[in-house]
């Protein structure tokens, strides 16, 4: 990350997180964290958190450097404004209160767009469609916010069926980026979700974030996640914004998407989208419509034209086909008669005197009987 970076470290970019809250006493966070919303609880402001992921996410975004700690976030410049949209993750009997719901989470979607973020990351995927999450996304996107949010991750079952069901609001593909989850060798992960909704990869194994108010810890290990790896891409995201703050959130995703790693330039595919994210690359790309890849928001051309086919020659008159000697002594001839033009000119002759009577009659009975199949033979060749 030095070389991006020596680019854009963030700075001024609020990135949302959308999720279980923040909590501002880890030591990496403390000058990051905003005040921000708590839909669970009214005497708080988001400066709250007992599930712990949306701390997670905030320190992989925006951590500071902290001495004796190797921690330090993809946008260390950028703030984080959290919204609490959860308090719990598991249910308590039959009370589903607290939990991660989508209509909550449209609730501070929007919030977090008419405050002003830049980025909002939804980590938490949901399997059910939800029309006011759609129309939260939307009205984000509209507002000028960049969402990100992961496509999913796999869930096991008995029969090793893939799971390939879309997932909420990344499948919103219009308005929200999703992003998968690769190894860290840069290859698709079995634990992830891959459809037509991915459009993105970012790694999501073996993450070191910030841990509660307690410092920092390894996340998730070998197995993916790409709720972290939606994470990874929101601070690149921040440094994307930060160092274009007059494009739109479709140009910054444009950026890293048509940057990303991949086989082939023009095809994306169901296992990482348009590629794995190179952080330098989308924060020095120069769009001047020649990429090929995805749709480029500006409406430049992404793919060559084809060449235009060359017209059909002429059809020859009905009832005439010349042979291929008779061509070339007509196109000679032709020729001929340019030279005693140009000849004519030098000498200062008249141009009618030449074709008119005369020895100038007979090259022009001469030519004419040529396109008849005549057999007069040329007149003997002449000075001029």
């Amino acid at each position: 990350m030095q070389t991006a970076w020596s680019f854009s470290k963030g700075a001024h970019v609020t990135v949302a997180v959308v999720d279980s809250g923040v909590d501002p006493g880890n030591a990496h966070l403390g000058a990051a964290v905003l005040p921000g919303l708590d839909l669970t609880d009214k005497k708080s402001d988001g400066r709250t958190d007992i599930g712990g992921l949306g701390t997670a996410i905030a320190g992989l975004v925006a951590a500071r450097p902290v001495h004796s700690s190797g921690l330090v976030g993809l946008a260390p410049d950028a703030d984080i404004l959290p919204v609490r949209v959860y308090s719990q993750t598991v249910a308590r009997g039959q009370d589903s209160t607290g939990l991660p719901n989508p209509s909550i989470t449209a609730k501070g979607v929007v919030w977090a767009a008419d405050h002003h973020a830049q980025v909002i990351l939804v980590p938490t995927a949901f399997t059910v469609e939800d029309d006011t999450l759609h129309q939260a996304v939307d009205y984000a996107a509209a507002a000028g916010s960049l969402v990100i949010s992961p496509t999913g991750d796999a869930v096991t079952n008995q029969n090793d069926i893939e799971d390939t069901a879309p997932r909420y609001p990344a499948a919103y593909t219009e308005a929200v980026l999703g992003v998968t989850a690769v190894g860290g060798d840069g290859t698709p992960s079995r634990n992830a979700v891959h459809n037509n909704t991915v459009m993105l990869a970012a790694p999501g194994v073996n993450v070191v974030s910030s841990y509660y108010a307690l410092g920092d810890c390894v996340f998730v290990g070998d197995q993916a996640s790409s709720q972290f790896a939606a994470g990874y891409v929101g601070g690149v995201a921040a440094l994307i914004a930060a160092r274009f703050p007059n494009e739109t959130p479709a140009e910054w995703a444009y950026r890293m998407e048509v940057t990303a790693s991949r086989p082939l330039a023009a095809q994306r595919d169901d296992m990482v989208g348009w590629g794995v994210l190179d952080p330098t690359s989308a924060l020095t790309f120069v769009n001047d419509g020649t990429a090929l890849g995805p749709t480029d928001p500006l409406g430049n051309r992404s793919f060559p034209s084809p060449p235009s086919s060359p017209p059909a020659p002429a059809a020859p008159p009905p009832g005439h086909d010349l042979t291929i000697r008779e061509v070339i002594v007509v196109v000679a001839c032709a020729a001929l008669a340019v030279i005693i033009w140009l000849a004519a000119l030098l000498w200062g002759r008249p141009l009618s005197a030449s074709w008119a009577g005369g020895k100038g009659q007979k090259w022009r009975v001469w030519l004419t009987s040529l396109t008849h199949r005549s057999t007069t033979r040329p007149p003997p060749k002449r000075g001029l």
